[in-house]
């Protein structure tokens, strides 16, 4: 009888079951990576429960939420902090990256809750790691090439390369995709949301004895696109509509004025079309070089890994949304990281298992940021072309070390006790200068915070079948420095979370019913939470300026179900149900010039219910080929973006919900595969978020749009 396959995880740094690890965690394997054609971060994130996402027009200006802890990738810090704990290959990637490329992916973990012990430094709302697939000792590889609408082309190749057989191997990942995308500029300049992303990874493994294993790998990603993608939702912020264009007409009598539909309108009449009048450009480049290495003694294992990792962010183009040069800026900022992790863990021959660390990292980061008036110049302001309004020049720096461990002990065959935390130590030293209008800003800083992250768990076997589970967890996030015009706002506090959690992971019917719940309560002080303004001060100078501010007391609760069932010899089905209820509650925020309390407002990007299913019916097409078709749900229900959302109602500030079906159909076997696909095959009108990007024609909207298109595939060896 065929049964659900085993899911082996490495959530604690060791290899176990899915089942065994008293976390809530959602796990693709390589077959499901590739089943759900997963492409970017938002993708696995839209089937993990209580997850969410917004973007505000890039692919590395992804905002991801966990059980309401949101991962404010938005701030303008040269020093990128992560809310989530994200490593790939055991290397955390998150001060470059929380979207990189998804290439040659042997597993994901979505860890949910505070993940200080493992994951280090500011995982407080959970951890993602992703393991690629290592060189093995066989000769082997394979090409894709996927096509699909708006001339999309996605090209991949691995090539695994065994050079002294069951000593030393090497794999290679190239990848090439492009798209016109759906978006295009009527302005005589053309252009539109075109992308181009290119990308590689390189692993050599060198194994020349059993207790010997060392891994040498790098990756390297260059992402552009030609603008920050989205449309005019034709509302305009307070300010801008009240001040910037002031001379604009007020044709719903509001008593500010209307943003300009420039020839295109608004979102969602208008959900291809923009009207830029100078060149944008936007993307990421970075790359990575670690090396790990694994001695494995009698009892133990030791395990060093060193990192080195370097990136640039930039944005650089119009901004004022329209035809009319008002606005442009330039923001570029590179950043360079480098890591050293000792850890000793012991093996699994006795009832008391252990695995401590060490941690020593540097973060560097500039960021050179600058709004100049354009060509059309700023008539209300009486400034001319070329002025330079607004400018951040800064240094930042992030000095880390840690001690880290944990102790599982096997009390009874049915009883597994935890105890672990980590303690860390935080330099940050910034030099800020920059200027908002006629106001100048001048902060220096350098502050060391520290912390002791605690957690403790219990695991019991109630049978072959059944185990529950109980965790207490502390999350720490370290606070920092900021450009804003007044001192109030300069530096915000560290933010301290608590998670209280009870589970359960089951295997029913004879292992063809796997099912995995959770409860949490979830207890926060000075939650860090985005905000960006634009107005004038009080001798009426024009000034934008955003960053962090701490609520002081916040809180969040829910519940959470997954699972796969087993429904035929080929008929599977996963599935996820997430309810949330996130809410500030003491709040008291400036949003728009004035104080507003937030008291028991929900969380910006915390749906309070999230769905997932797929199933999968397989056949037999011939003697050595397996036909599939395949359908995917993913439901997120309404949210506010954002604290500005919190203070205003109806469009664009609620994001309503909305479904995404995804139908896939295809012949395959060990050499090749052929898939047909449709993504939002309903083509469904949905956004997840309203971002400034544009001040003339309103708040922006990156609208929803379906796809279609045929992937191949071709193994060799």
């Amino acid at each position: 009888m065929a049964q659900i396959e085993e899911v082996v995880v490495t959530a604690q740094q060791r290899e176990q079951n899915l089942q065994d690890v008293p976390i809530s965690i959602s796990a693709f394997t390589s077959d499901a990576v590739d089943k759900n054609m997963f492409r970017d971060v938002t993708d696995y994130v839209m089937k993990t429960p209580n997850a969410s996402f917004t973007s505000a027009g890039a692919r590395s200006r992804r905002d991801i939420s966990i059980r309401g802890v949101t991962n404010f990738v938005g701030q303008n810090n040269a020093i990128r902090t992560s809310t989530f704990g994200f490593y790939v290959d055991g290397f955390s990637v998150s001060s470059a990256s929380i979207n990189p490329p998804m290439m040659d992916i042997e597993r994901i973990e979505v860890l949910r809750g505070p993940q200080a012990t493992y994951f280090g430094r500011n995982a407080l709302g959970g951890g993602i790691s992703v393991t690629s697939k290592k060189p093995t000792n066989e000769f082997e590889g394979s090409i894709m090439a996927d096509y699909s609408r708006f001339d999309t082309v996605d090209l991949e190749g691995v090539l695994n390369i065994p050079i002294i057989e069951n000593v030393l191997a090497a794999r290679v990942n190239l990848k090439h995709a492009e798209s016109d995308g759906n978006i295009e500029n009527i302005n005589p300049r053309g252009g539109g949301n075109d992308s181009k992303y290119k990308y590689a990874k390189a692993s050599v493994l060198y194994t020349p004895n059993d207790a010997l294993t060392v891994n040498v790998f790098g990756s390297y990603a260059d992402e552009n696109v030609g603008m920050r993608e989205g449309v005019p939702s034709g509302v305009f912020s307070t300010f801008a509509g009240g001040t910037l264009f002031a001379d604009f007409p007020d044709l719903d009598g509001d008593g500010l004025a209307d943003p300009d539909p420039d020839g295109v309108g608004f979102y969602p009449d208008n959900q291809s079309k923009v009207n830029f009048n100078a060149p944008q450009d936007v993307g990421t480049e970075f790359k990575y070089l670690v090396g790990r290495l694994d001695y494995a003694f009698d009892t133990m294992t030791f395990t060093s890994i060193t990192g080195w990792m370097e990136s640039d962010f930039f944005l650089m183009g119009d901004i004022d949304g329209g035809s009319v040069d008002y606005l442009r800026e330039y923001r570029t900022v590179p950043r360079e990281s480098i890591s050293q992790e000792f850890r000793l863990q012991s093996d699994d021959s006795s009832d008391l298992s252990w695995n401590v660390g060490l941690l020593y990292a540097k973060d560097e980061g500039t960021m050179d940021n600058k709004t100049y008036v354009g060509d059309a110049g700023l008539p209300n302001f009486g400034l001319p072309g070329g002025f330079l309004i607004d400018s951040e020049d800064s240094e930042h720096e992030s000095e880390n070390w840690a001690a880290f461990g944990q102790l599982d002990y096997m009390v009874t065959d049915r009883l597994t006790l935890s105890a672990g935390g980590r303690y860390s130590e935080e330099t940050k030293t910034s030099t800020i200068l920059g200027f908002s209008g006629a106001l100048v800003t001048e902060v220096s800083y350098e502050d060391t915070f520290r912390d002791f992250s605690p957690k403790v768990a219990a695991n019991y076997v109630m049978s072959d079948e059944i185990s529950l589970y109980a965790t207490i967890s502390k999350g720490f996030k370290s606070g920092g420095v900021q450009d804003a015009p007044f001192e109030s706002a300069q530096s915000f506090d560290p933010e301290v979370l608590w998670n209280y959690e009870v589970g359960m992971k089951a295997e029913l019917l004879d292992r063809r019913l796997r099912l995995n719940t959770a409860l949490f309560y979830m207890d926060w002080e000075d939650m860090q939470a985005s905000f960006q303004q634009a107005g004038t001060d009080d001798e009426g100078n024009f000034i934008l300026f955003g960053g962090i501010d701490n609520a002081e007391k916040a809180t969040s609760q829910g519940a959470e179900i997954s699972g796969t069932a087993m429904l035929g010899e080929d008929f599977v089905v996963n599935f996820g149900v997430g309810y949330l209820d996130a809410k500030f509650d003491t709040f008291t925020a400036y949003i728009d010039g004035q104080n507003r309390v937030l008291d028991d407002r929900t969380i910006p990007n915390a749906p309070k219910w999230t769905a997932s299913a797929d199933a999968e019916y397989g056949f037999q097409v011939g003697a050595d080929l397996r036909g599939f078709v395949r359908a995917e749900w993913n439901y997120r229900d309404e949210v506010r973006p954002s604290t500005t959302a919190l203070i205003n109602s109806g469009f664009p500030w609620e994001v309503p919900s909305y479904d995404v079906v995804n139908l896939r159909a295809g012949v395959e076997n060990d050499t090749y595969s052929v898939v047909a696909y449709i993504e939002n095959a309903l083509d469904e009108e949905y956004y997840t978020n309203a971002y400034q990007k544009a001040f003339m024609s309103g708040l922006f909207i990156e609208p929803s749009y379906q796809t279609y298109g045929v992937r191949v595939k071709y193994n060799f060896n």
